[in-house]
């Protein structure tokens, strides 16, 4: 039985970015189920300029969008928070409060923790009994 092997000259799909005008193959634009070659119209640079724009246009930033999509609270409703710590970490008392602590299992906001007191809850798994653990194999004697 001989093998035949087929040579074509097709060219991968492609399609058109109507913001920069280029030709681009399917690869270069990010996923969306809702069109009909499952691609977003624009190619992912513009795609990404063009989100970046209207995130700063309608929250204020990247960093509103996520806090307002996530947690349901904006920049202001963050800052408010912030200046009611006075500023600091709910936990240790002592480093800036930049971090919205949250609930993982009910998402409920908690408070405004410090990197390294966020990182540490992370950690523990939000975990009580491993926190009070913890804290008592801290402050035994030796």
């Amino acid at each position: 039985m001989e093998l035949k092997l087929l040579c074509t000259d097709e060219e991968p799909p492609s399609k058109k970015c109507p913001n920069c005008g280029l030709l681009k193959s399917l690869d270069e634009f990010p996923n969306n189920r809702a069109t009909k070659d499952g691609k977003a119209n624009y190619c992912k640079p513009c795609h990404n300029r063009r989100m970046t724009e209207i995130k700063k246009r309608l929250y204020g930033g990247g960093a509103n969008f996520l806090r307002i999509r996530r947690y349901g609270i904006d920049t202001a409703a963050f800052k408010q928070m912030v200046d009611e710590q006075g500023g600091l970490c709910a936990i240790c008392l002592k480093a800036p409060a930049v971090h919205l602590d949250h609930d993982h299992v009910s998402g409920k906001i908690r408070g405004v923790l410090c990197f390294s007191c966020n990182r540490g809850l992370g950690k523990f798994g939000d975990n009580p009994v491993v926190i009070r653990r913890a804290a008592a194999y801290v402050t035994r004697v030796q």
